[in-house]
């Protein structure tokens, strides 16, 4: 996990022989496996808003940092131009989402562990596939040992904030301003108690409709005790001073907030170093927490880094990855829907050793169940970090992504609830949008919950940021949706990684673009469609095609003659079904 691994302990573990079989099959082909970086964070993102999870890597000892593209087709393309990739850097990590809100997925990169006193990057997404790197403003040229940063709407403005952990000094507090910009906070607890901060991550523990922080703590000796802090909703914090969640003193990596009883309040997964067992804080619904102290998941001991909960089998409740350092196997405990846990021990996922840091779930995919990157480094050796594929099973699902309208685009801090019958019983599973899930670690902004049998869903509520709140019953399951605030369930489709059940547009590249522009849009089956452009008057300037189409993925140009700078829109039509696309012209 470390630049300077000198804190090796050995790990000291029972064996418990697991019934279950091997379900992930580990990808050893590709860039995105075979880079050989020192890798820290790891981040599903879907930057081009194409539908399909691509990956973004953070890589210290002064290496460029890592994009690969999704290819759709479950491979992946090595990004290898633009700063984004080529800065070089010690970057331990950082967070992403829509801090312009313009639609797009914005990276901020923080640089600094152990190494120190460097500048942060922050990569504004241009909608056409490239970044512009931001270099003015202290979010980006603050100097600090910054070893983690989460994004949310903290005060619930629509505008994203980052806090920034630093080791062995005061941590950092930068107000988003909605316009990629932000101001930074000087004052209270949260920005002035200092302590070897390494990660960090929001979640309203307490269900009042704020995010609250966790931070935690580590100076790999005798230990520091972790920092709560409690959001009063008028834009200060409350620091929590009492239980064992602030009170415990182990050399803390991560905290990763998950609802892992599904009774409607987030619990708490704490990652240890320096050979002690991880914690798990069950939260009581009133604003405290008690500390598991039984099972595998917290007497297992070793260098535990990164941890991602996720329903892997799809079953209705929250499993748990756990990745470890110094050549120590990986964890993966799956949830017995009872409060406790079953440890897997065999297939590659929990077998094949390495110094691993971040974790992340995703269903890259598409085809309805989360599969895993694990990142791993090593000095002065390269190593190899892990794809593992899941292959799934007969179980129900439903992938839901959120976009905010009066709340920030990327819907960070939104939380949904979903319930369904499985196996007979009335099931609720609430999940909440997350802008970091684990040591230096940010799952995909869309969230996937398993149903088992579930016929149908019974309802989906999502209670936005702003304190908006939508409900929506008797949806069909085995779907990709997107929840639009205030605008209702739009893009449903069959998971078909190549042929969706009807038609979509992809963004067309560039956007803004000049002289022309291509667009690209995917036929589920063969139809005849007619494709023409609009103006901002909704006057019709250009008939682009009118015919037959085979199923795949098409492509067609638009280059405007005689046309004014301004906003156009591209329509698809069919006999059921027509979908527009905005684009911008500029001359």
């Amino acid at each position: 996990m470390l630049y300077l691994k000198v804190f090796t302990l050995l790990l000291i573990t029972g064996f418990v022989q697991s019934a279950f079989p091997q379900t992930f099959t580990r990808i050893t082909t590709g860039d995105i496996v075979n880079d050989g970086s020192y890798t820290e964070g790891v981040y599903w993102l879907d930057y081009n808003n194409d539908g399909y999870l691509d990956l973004f890597a953070a890589n210290i000892v002064n290496q460029n940092n890592l994009l690969f593209i999704n290819n759709r087709n479950s491979t992946f393309t090595k990004i290898t131009t633009g700063a984004i990739v080529t800065d070089g850097g010690f970057s331990y990590g950082g967070c992403f989402g829509d801090f312009n809100n313009d639609g797009y997925a914005d990276v901020y990169v923080i640089n600094g562990g152990t190494n120190g006193n460097m500048v942060k990057f922050l990569y504004m997404n241009n909608g056409n596939g490239t970044f512009t790197r931001t270099t003015t403003g202290a979010v980006v040229t603050d100097l600090s040992g910054a070893w983690g940063a989460a994004t949310a709407d903290y005060d619930n403005d629509g505008k994203l904030d980052i806090f920034v952990s630093n080791f062995n000094q005061n941590n950092f507090l930068y107000k988003g301003n909605g316009d990629g910009t932000f101001t930074k906070i000087t004052s209270g607890n949260i920005v002035s108690d200092g302590g070897g901060s390494i990660g960090c991550s929001w979640c309203d523990y307490d269900n009042d409709g704020y995010r609250d922080l966790f931070v935690a703590n580590a100076n790999f000796s005798s230990g520091q005790a972790n920092f709560l802090y409690k959001n009063n909703g008028n834009g200060t914090f409350t620091k929590i001073s009492s239980g064992n969640i602030v009170t415990d003193v182990f050399n803390s990596i991560g905290g990763s907030w998950g609802d892992y009883d599904n009774d409607g309040d987030f619990d708490l997964f704490v990652t240890n170093y320096s050979g002690a067992n991880n914690n798990l804080y069950r939260n009581n619904g009133d604003g405290t927490f008690i500390k598991i102290t039984t099972g595998a998941i917290v007497n297992d001991g070793g260098s535990s880094v990164g941890a991602a909960w996720g329903d892997y089998d799809n079953d209705g409740d929250l499993d748990l990855f756990v990745s470890n350092d110094l050549n120590e196997n990986n964890f993966l405990y799956q949830n017995n829907n009872d409060g406790t846990f079953t440890k897997i021990t065999s297939g590659d996922i929990v077998n094949n050793g390495g110094r691993s840091n971040g974790c992340v779930w995703g269903d890259y995919d598409n085809d309805g169940d989360i599969d895993l990157y694990v990142a791993n480094g090593d000095q002065p050796t390269s190593q190899n970090n892990f794809l593992y594929r899941n292959e799934g099973n007969s179980n129900k699902w439903i992938n839901i992504l959120c976009k905010g309208t009066a709340s920030n685009k990327s819907a960070i801090g939104t939380r949904i609830i979903v319930r369904a019958t499985i196996n007979g019983n009335s099931v609720r599973q609430t999940r909440e949008i997350f802008g970091q899930t684990g040591y230096n670690s940010q799952n995909s902004l869309n969230e996937e919950f398993g149903l088992g049998n579930a016929s149908i869903i019974d309802s989906i509520i999502v209670k936005w940021p702003n304190g908006n709140t939508e409900t929506f019953t008797n949806i069909t399951t085995n779907r990709f949706i997107t929840i639009t605030e205030n605008q209702g369930i739009s893009n449903i489709n069959n998971s078909e990684v190549i042929a969706p059940q009807d038609f979509r547009i992809l963004q067309n590249y560039p956007n803004p673009f000049n002289p022309a522009t291509v667009i690209r849009y995917e036929i589920g089956k063969s139809a005849l469609i007619k494709i023409s452009v609009f103006d901002e008057k909704g006057s019709k300037i250009s008939d682009l095609f009118s015919g037959k189409v085979n199923a795949g993925l098409h492509s067609i140009n638009w280059e405007p003659v005689n046309q004014q700078s301004g906003v156009y829109f591209l329509r698809i039509e069919s006999e059921s079904y027509s979908q527009t696309i905005k684009m911008v012209y500029v001359k």
